[in-house]
């Protein structure tokens, strides 16, 4: 019995009661909190905010470890459109305390179920090598900009230590996954805001946030006064990626009501054009057809079919929609990118910071490159456009190939995972796609970072404790 109990903590099946403590917990917490709380607003209406949220996460988690998933990413979803509602009311803050909230809350659910489930020696190693990896960049980041390495530490971090909440998902085999529900049922709503964005006047206060951060380039191609769509997110660079993985997530559903997932699938695919992001729509096509060949070409039929439905309407449609036409221009752009003005920056910028970047061993410094650079005045890679190429910058090429030595060990465990007949394995075609469209969305974005970060490295523990089940006792 004791040796059950054991395997049954190793494979992370069930996360244990804590009997009287979780019964305690609001009790415990209540009188400090609202301590904390009382003297954080006297501080900032945004910090306050930001703390009570962190606290619904954890207090949700800690009833129904389901709901504080879903909450946690609700929290990632939702966030930077929150801040802008309340910057109508208050003002934009620069450095803006809920910005930290979602970090904060996937630290602190990923540090619970650490204490509460004991994961591996070789989990434990892989996620060791790349938060090692990351920490390369921190001497020399201390040193150059310590605001914006501490942070970029601790976001990286926080997007790693998601691969502990995906290697405790439940379910035996791993059938489901919080993560597939978050995208099967949350995104279609935040798609369908992101084409009110296109069809409507803008929100007030999404058109005071344009105003106020003067991000010129969601501006969108054809009619003048259009933007690219971005609904709660923070940028069409950021929304895209999240909607197609959502469209990868149709490919496993039987639903009961046709009618109603023709709806979702729908409403995705008009709001991932509605971006104009082309790497959203090249690392789509590279996760279907990954699927298609992981599943020896049973998925074939549908991914194609869909695709073709997509292309044709699209074509049919350009004619009389500017929107369509526009859509079909900036796709034809994939095929003439010589002439493209985005595509000869992102090129210039590559070629002009490679070797600049591989030629330091310990990188420019965690936080010289991306979001946490703002923190620490002007960057070459404010706005990187290669998630690749902004992490061998700040932290070298050991740091870079123990992170991406890392991810590859992941990769491979998706792959034999994809591959193995046995029950579950729709949902293991599906993470094994997922994990394909991030690691060619690199190409095109720091998906190291952020919201991003967190569901790939999710991904990461998921495919791992499949691995570790498999290794362990055949299912």
């Amino acid at each position: 019995m004791a040796g059950l109990i054991a395997r049954r903590r190793l494979a992370g099946r069930a996360l244990p009661a804590a009997g009287g403590m979780d019964m305690l917990w609001p009790v415990a917490v209540g009188a400090p909190a609202a301590l904390v709380l009382a003297w954080l607003l006297t501080v900032s209406l945004q910090a306050a905010l930001a703390f009570v949220l962190v606290l619904l996460v954890v207090g949700l988690h800690q009833y129904d470890r389901r709901w504080g998933i879903f909450a946690l990413f609700a929290l990632w979803f939702l966030a930077p459109g929150i801040r802008r509602v309340l910057g109508t009311f208050t003002g934009f803050v620069e450095n803006d305390p809920l910005s930290l909230a979602p970090f904060m809350a996937t630290s602190a659910l990923a540090a619970l179920e650490l204490v509460r489930v004991q994961v591996p020696t070789r989990i434990r190693r892989i996620l060791l090598v790349a938060g090692a990896g990351f920490a390369i960049g921190v001497p020399v980041g201390l040193a150059i900009g310590p605001r914006a390495a501490v942070y970029a530490c601790g976001a990286y971090l926080a997007g790693l230590s998601a691969a502990v909440l995906g290697f405790n998902e439940r379910g035996r085999a791993l059938r489901d996954s919080t993560l597939r529900a978050v995208l099967l049922y949350a995104m279609p709503a935040i798609a369908a805001y992101a084409i009110f964005q296109r069809v409507l006047p803008l929100p007030e206060w999404d058109s005071a946030w344009l105003d106020a951060t003067d991000f010129n380039s969601i501006g969108a191609p054809g009619e003048g006064g259009e933007v690219r769509v971005f609904a709660s997110l923070n940028s069409p660079g950021a929304l895209a990626p999240l909607l197609a993985m959502s469209l990868l997530c149709y490919l496993t559903i039987r639903p009961r009501h046709p009618s109603v997932a023709l709806v979702g699938a729908a409403l995705l695919v008009v709001a991932i054009e509605l971006t104009f992001v082309r790497g959203a729509w090249i690392s789509l096509i590279a996760a279907a057809i990954a699927h298609v060949i992981a599943s020896r070409g049973q998925s074939a039929r549908l991914v194609f079919g869909v695709a073709a439905i997509v292309v044709a309407l699209t074509l049919a449609l350009s004619p009389v929609s500017q929107t369509a036409r526009d859509v079909v221009n900036r796709f034809n752009t994939i095929g003439n990118l010589s002439v493209d003005r985005s595509a000869n920056d992102r090129q210039a910028t590559l070629t002009g910071t490679l070797p600049r970047a591989v030629s330091a061993p310990a990188g420019h410094g965690l936080g010289s490159a991306g979001e946490p650079s703002k923190l620490s005045g002007n960057s070459e890679l404010r706005a990187p456009d290669n998630g690749y190429l902004a992490l061998v910058y700040q932290v070298g090429p050991i740091g870079f190939l123990l992170v991406i030595g890392a991810a590859a060990l992941m990769l491979r465990a998706a792959w034999v995972g994809a591959r193995d007949p046995a029950p579950g394995q729709e949902l293991r075609l599906l993470l094994f796609a997922l994990f394909v469209y991030t690691v060619v969305q690199l190409f095109a974005g720091d998906e190291f970072y952020g919201v991003h970060a967190v569901v790939f490295w999710f991904i990461g523990g998921q495919v791992l404790a499949y691995e570790f089940r498999r290794r362990r006792a055949p299912i």
